[in-house]
């Protein structure tokens, strides 16, 4: 059982891995599109403050995804800083793996390192989905490069949720090993302990 705990842990390391490719692509789409947004162009005063205006409403609706109609480039700092935050954990996480031994020490700080960054990748799924649903979101970032970033932030996820199960379980495991361990090695004091008894009888 410990094993098969073990190897959901490593597949949840992989797919993790996986999952980080795949939004670090989705979000280097979404910034590529914001470092070049041509929505501005060819507005009057009257126009571009009528469609800043409109702009701003959607992306704030989202709540994680700060508008900046006049520096789009910063646009997606934040989910930048989310992307960051999960490949620091993912080197915790993926490095316990890596020293089973190691687990029951390290698994408080990464569990709660991942929780916490689950948190905010939810969130942010919930954003991705709002921008999927509007149309005008879509016109100005692009449906597939959303696309492309939410399925990678499920993904993760994903990944996370595996991880906090697999190295909860395998704790738990890992445990009861080390109990039966540490009762073995009393058994076996005591039969060395009575042994000697026995033989120090005998020489008596």
């Amino acid at each position: 059982m410990s094993n098969m705990i073990y190897y959901g842990l490593v597949f949840a390391q992989l797919f993790t891995f996986v999952a980080y490719a795949v939004v670090t692509a989705g979000a280097a789409l979404l910034q590529e599109r914001a470092n070049n947004l041509p929505l501005w162009d060819d507005l009057n005063e009257t126009t571009l403050a009528a469609t800043q205006a409109v702009y701003n409403d959607v992306f704030q609706s989202t709540t994680y995804i700060i508008p900046y109609s006049e520096n789009s480039q910063y646009q997606f700092q934040y989910q930048w800083w989310i992307i960051e935050f999960e490949f620091f954990i993912f080197a915790i996480t993926a490095a316990i793996t890596a020293f089973p031994s190691q687990i029951s020490h390290w698994r408080p700080v990464a569990l709660t390192f991942l929780s916490t960054a689950l948190v905010l990748v939810m969130d942010n799924v919930n954003a991705l989905f709002f921008l999927l649903r509007n149309d005008i979101a879509k016109l100005v970032f692009e449906e597939h490069r959303i696309a492309t970033a939410q399925a990678g932030l499920m993904m993760v996820g994903i990944g996370n949720m595996m991880t906090i199960v697999f190295m909860g379980l395998y704790e738990h495991v890992y445990a009861d090993s080390e109990e039966q361990y540490e009762w073995n090695l009393v058994l076996t004091t005591l039969i060395y302990s009575q042994t000697s008894i026995n033989n120090d009888d005998r020489i008596a």
